[in-house]
Order: structure tokens, then sequence, then C-alpha cells
């Protein structure tokens, strides 16, 4: 995936960032050969926006090693085990947690991912505009241009949510067009309100895209191939809209959206728009790749992810599994790892954005959740039995009538077919079984603890006493 260098102005200055000095003194520059935003604003060309809707596309994946890398953390599923900096074990590992509010450190380095993110939003946010406010596209490319900018802003701020927890996320923008409103923040909500935000705005998109016609007026990156026009896209849009009904526990809304994604329980798992990399100039290579038995700074598994498999789940063990022995473990801190994570063959990977495997576990949880037990079976089983594993009848005939049995195993299903993809951490946090978590409490001279969310970033604070 290539950017236009002519737009990249822009997409610096349109990103949502923390504080004065990161986002007005330092990044509003004027570049001669590239586009300034009151250009993109007022009458943009379709050039341009092609370009800030391949920009979006582009930036999608910019957060994502911070994402993964800390939920997967928090969550007890892998450790990048840094040689040179033991924070990304020690920190997320909560050994420090007392001395921020049972938390992270607000000034540190584990925030990359809410200044991406909320970057992916800002971004979103001024295609929009530029859309509406340009004479180059008919109402119809409009309409199908802000489906696609708000399908992002709605999983942006669902991992933005997520990861705040009870501190919840700036709702509003400013008002982009008046002179310095780019300084002003927005106020924050509730975690409630955060995920009814991600409502608003998946469903708005839904209905843009329905009212789009069928081509896009810019690129689809190849990472979109099968979802590239309008009525395929409008399926991705539905199963995002899926996972944020699933954290509201609205499980009708869930299979009413999966009834118009691309769920099938036939189909193939891997079936899903991806993130794209490559060593081209300009593009980005696939930051969660390294080299197994590396010693730099790995990405670990904990050793429970494969002590707790079910013998024979190809998902952790054999040729084609999620993690690899090393040739010595691994000690990061207190943590002695024996497993490698081998998710990526090399570093022009691709890494899913959301895929069939993962419809058809939140069709299962929804369904039981309703109460209609069979249809869940029918679903689990497919996931199963795709991994070597017997279909439940078989192998855990005593839960097949049993709601919290059913849950349990759904939750493992997820752990298994997600693992290191930034979900682990929040499931178990939405079911309120953080303690089924290892590491936790007093082990020798460290207190481990499992974090309910991030600390709000220090520069989000500074930013708020700027601007009362």
């Amino acid at each position: 995936m290539r950017i236009n260098t002519s737009i990249l102005v822009v997409l610096a200055i349109v990103g949502l960032t923390a504080c004065k000095k990161q986002f007005y003194d330092e990044d509003v520059l004027v570049d001669p050969n590239g586009a300034s935003v009151e250009s993109v604003l007022n009458n943009a060309t379709r050039g341009q926006i092609s370009q800030l809707a391949v920009g979006v596309q582009s930036s999608m994946r910019n957060g994502i090693l911070s994402y993964y890398r800390e939920t997967g953390t928090v969550g007890r599923e892998i450790i990048y085990s840094a040689s040179t900096e033991s924070r990304y074990f020690n920190e997320l590992l909560g050994t420090q947690a007392a001395q921020y509010n049972g938390m992270n450190d607000p000034a540190g380095i584990m925030n990359t991912y809410y200044l991406n993110y909320s970057s992916l939003r800002r971004r979103a946010e001024i295609l929009i505009r530029s859309a509406n406010n340009t004479t180059a596209l008919t109402d119809q490319e409009k309409a199908a241009t802000r489906g696609f900018a708000k399908t992002m802003q709605a999983y942006s701020v669902w991992v933005l949510v997520n990861m705040q927890g009870k501190n919840g996320i700036r709702e509003t923008f400013s008002d982009l067009s008046a002179p310095g409103d780019l300084l002003k923040p927005g106020k924050f909500g509730t975690y409630e309100s955060g995920l009814a935000l991600a409502k608003t705005l998946v469903n708005e998109a839904n209905a843009d895209l329905a009212a789009g016609g069928t081509e896009f007026p810019f690129t689809m990156t190849s990472g979109y191939t099968g979802f590239t026009t309008v009525p395929d896209f409008k399926k991705f849009n539905r199963a995002i809209a899926a996972r944020i009904f699933l954290y509201q526990k609205d499980w009708a809304g869930v299979l009413a959206a999966l009834n118009e994604s691309f769920l099938s329980l036939t189909g193939p798992l891997q079936t899903g728009p991806v993130m794209t990399f490559s060593t081209t100039t300009n593009d980005q290579v696939n930051p969660l790749y390294h080299v197994p038995n590396s010693s730099g700074a790995p990405f670990v598994a904990f050793n429970e992810f494969i002590t707790d498999a079910e013998p024979g789940d190809t998902r952790v063990f054999g040729p084609s599994a999620k993690v690899a022995q090393r040739t010595s473990p691994r000690t990061s801190g207190a943590v002695t790892s024996t497993h490698d994570v081998t998710l990526y063959a090399s570093n022009t990977s691709s890494i899913s954005i959301i895929r069939n495997e993962e419809l058809i576990l939140m069709y299962a949880e929804a369904k039981i959740q309703s109460n209609q037990f069979a249809d869940a079976i029918v679903a689990l089983d497919r996931i199963r039995t795709a991994y070597g594993l017997r279909p439940l009848a078989v192998a855990k005939p005593t839960i097949l009538a049993n709601k919290n049995g059913l849950i349990d195993e759904v939750l493992n299903q997820r752990r298994y077919s997600l693992f290191f993809e930034g979900q682990r951490w929040f499931d178990v946090l939405r079911y309120g079984k953080k303690s089924i978590l290892p590491l936790q409490g007093t082990i020798g001279a460290n207190t481990f603890v499992v974090f309910d969310n991030f600390a709000r970033p220090d520069a989000e604070v500074q930013w708020d006493k700027l601007n009362p």
C-alpha cells in the first residue's frame, strides 16, 4: 500500500493529537508540493478526495503494533521481550501499577495506540467534510465516501473506548473550519456513551452506503479485495457493527448485523479484509513479524497458551501453529516463555482486520445468549473441527445444554482463534472473568496486576488544562 506524498501534509495536519505543541507548533507546515487543509475542506478535487481516502486506509495500520502488543501483554497472551526496554513486560504486567493508580504510566511509552487511532478518526472526519464540501463528487459519491469514512471512525472509536474503559474518550470534534478550533479538545464521555457513539457511526455509515451506489470515487487498496464495491464494503460495515453490538450485549443486534455481513458457516474462515504491507518505498512492513528464535525483541507466548490447549489443536500444535518452540527459553523479567509467536511468515504478511472466523464465533456467542444452543453448537463445531478438534457432542457432551459451559467454550475458542489480535483482554473483562488470567497477585518480589483499562494519556490531561 503506497500513499502519495503530495497529501502527507494534510495527514499530518488532521491527526487528532494530544496537546498544543504537538498539534499546532510542529505540525502545521506549508508544503509547496502538497495540499493545504483548507484546499481539501473547501471544494477538493477528485484526486485530493482519492488521496485522502487512500491515506485513511493506510493510517489504519499505524496503531496496530501498540494496540496488539499492549492488549496482548495485559491479556496474558504474549510478551514483547525487548532486551533494552523492560517496561514492555514489567509495566504492562502491572508490577508498577501501585505508582499509577492501578494502571500504566500516563506519561509513558504505552500510549501510541491512542494517538494513532485518534488520528485515524480525525483523518476520516476530514475526508467526510471534504467530500460534503466539494462539487467534484455527485451526491451518490458523497454518500459512499461518508459511509466508508464513518465505518473507519466506528472501528477506531471501538478500539479507543475499550482501551480507555471507564475513562471514556473524546466524543466530539471542534469546528475544523474555524480558525484556532483545531486546538480545542472535545469533552470526554463514558465507556457506555463511547460504545453508543461507535454504534451511531457504524449505523450512519450503513445508511450512507445504502445510498452510495455501487462504486467508490476513490481507490480501494488490495487489502480490501472482495470488498471494494460499495455493496460489498457494506458487508464489512455490518461485520464491524456486529463486533460493536457484541460489546453492548445487544444479541439481537449482533445476529441482525451478521445476517447482512459476509458471515458463512460453511465458507473459508480467513475471508475478510486485511491490512497489507510491503518493502516498497513510502510503505511499511508488518510490525508484528519477528525472526523466530531471535534475541533482540521477539514476541513470545505465555506458556499457558500452550499448556491449556486441547491436544491436537492445530492452532497450537503442528506446522501451521500460531506458536513454535524456541531453541532455548526466553526470560522476560519474572516470566519465562518456551515458544515464539509465529502468526506471520514474513515482514510483508498481511494482518486481518476482521474475518469470517470471528463472525462465526460472534454468531455462536449471540446464539448462546439468546438460548438457541443448537445453532451455537453448529457454529462452535465449525471452528473446532477446522482445527483438528472433535465436535462438542463427543469432546464435551456435558456442556451441550449448559449456558455457562457454552459461554466458556466460546471464550476459549476466541482465545485460540483470535490469539494476539487485541480481544482476549476485552473478552475476560466483559464477562467479569479477569481472575482466570495467569500471573496475578504477589509472586516473589513482584505484585502483578491485570489492568481494567489504560490510563488517560497525560498529554490529554494537559490539553484540557490549556483549554478549560
